[in-house]
C-alpha cells in the first residue's frame, strides 16, 4: 500500500494524490482545519477511492466532520490517535487506536502494526478520538498526582529517592510515574511531550466531558496548574514541568540529593 505522511507538506500543498493512504498527525484543531480542510489542504486534491488517517489528538466532534467531508468524496476515513511519545514514535512502539468501517480498518491494519507495538479497533467513527482524549485525562491526572506526591514528600523530608523506589514496586506503580519521578529527580525536563500540549489537550477533554455531561472535577485542577507552568515559562518542557508551579508555591525544589 503507497502512504504519504502529511505534516508540514501538508501545510503548503497537498503531496497525496497518487497514494492510497494519506496519513497525518497534526498538533491541534487549528492545525487540522488549515491542513484538512483549508485551500489547499488534503480535501482540495484528495481522490474516490483513496483513505484518509488522522492521528491526530481532536475532538471526536472534530473526527466526525472530516468523515463527513470526505465521504463526500468518496474517500475512507478513520481517526487513528495513538498513545506514546517521541521514543515510541521512533522506535516504531505506539499504541495505536483506530476507529471508522472495519473493513478498512483492515485493510490498513499492516500499516498500522508497522508503526506501533499495538493496534485497537474502536468501532465507528469518533471513538478513537473520544479514547485518546480519555486516555490523556488519566495522563494528566497521573502527572499531577506525581507532583503534588514529591512536593509534599520534599515538604515532608522524605529521602525523595527512596520514595521513587516505593512507587517503583508498590501497588500504584505505572512506567509513566516511574519515568517522569525519575526524570524530575535529575531535573531533567527534556521534551517527550511538550507541556504547552498537554495544556491544550486539556482544554480538549474539557470540552468533551461538558459536552456529554460527564462530571470531571480533577481536570480543572489540574488545568490550572497547567495554566501557571506555561505562564511561568515552562511550556515547550515535558509534561512533567507542571510540577513547578507546585515547586513555586510551595517554596521548595524537588531533587535527589547531589543533583545541583
Amino acid at each position: 500500500m503507497r502512504t504519504v505522511c502529511q505534516e508540514r507538506r501538508a501545510r503548503r500543498r497537498y503531496a497525496g494524490r497518487d497514494v492510497d493512504l494519506v496519513i497525518y498527525g497534526l498538533s491541534n484543531e487549528q492545525a487540522v482545519e488549515e491542513v484538512v480542510f483549508g485551500a489547499k489542504g488534503i480535501l482540495s486534491g484528495i481522490k474516490e477511492g483513496q483513505i484518509a488517517m488522522d492521528m491526530s489528538t481532536v475532538l471526536p466532534a472534530t473526527s466526525l466532520r472530516e468523515q463527513k467531508a470526505y465521504a463526500k468524496r468518496g474517500v475512507d476515513f478513520l481517526d487513528a490517535p495513538a498513545f506514546g511519545s517521541k521514543q515510541e514514535s521512533a522506535d516504531a512502539k505506539l499504541w495505536i487506536m483506530a476507529a471508522g468501517n472495519k473493513a478498512i480498518f483492515e485493510k490498513v491494519k499492516p500499516v498500522l502494526e508497522h508503526l506501533g507495538q499495538t493496534v485497537h479497533y474502536l468501532g465507528k467513527n469518533g471513538n478513537a478520538a473520544a479514547m485518546k482524549l480519555v486516555g490523556n485525562l488519566i495522563v494528566a491526572l497521573e502527572l499531577e498526582a506525581l507532583a503534588e506526591g514529591l512536593v509534599l514528600a520534599q515538604k515532608a523530608g522524605l529521602d525523595l529517592s527512596t520514595v521513587m523506589e516505593v512507587a517503583r514496586v508498590a501497588d500504584f506503580r505505572s512506567p509513566l510515574l516511574v519515568s517522569n519521578g525519575q526524570n524530575i529527580l535529575k531535573r531533567d525536563f527534556s521534551t517527550s511531550f511538550a507541556l504547552k500540549l498537554m495544556l491544550k489537550d486539556a482544554g480538549l477533554i474539557e470540552k468533551f466531558g461538558q459536552s456529554l455531561e460527564s462530571p470531571i472535577p480533577a481536570l480543572r485542577v489540574v488545568k490550572k496548574n497547567l495554566e501557571s507552568a506555561v505562564a511561568l515559562g515552562f511550556g515547550e518542557e515535558n509534561a512533567s514541568a507542571v510540577i513547578k508551579a507546585l515547586e513555586k508555591e510551595a517554596r521548595v525544589e524537588v531533587k535527589a540529593h547531589g543533583v545541583g
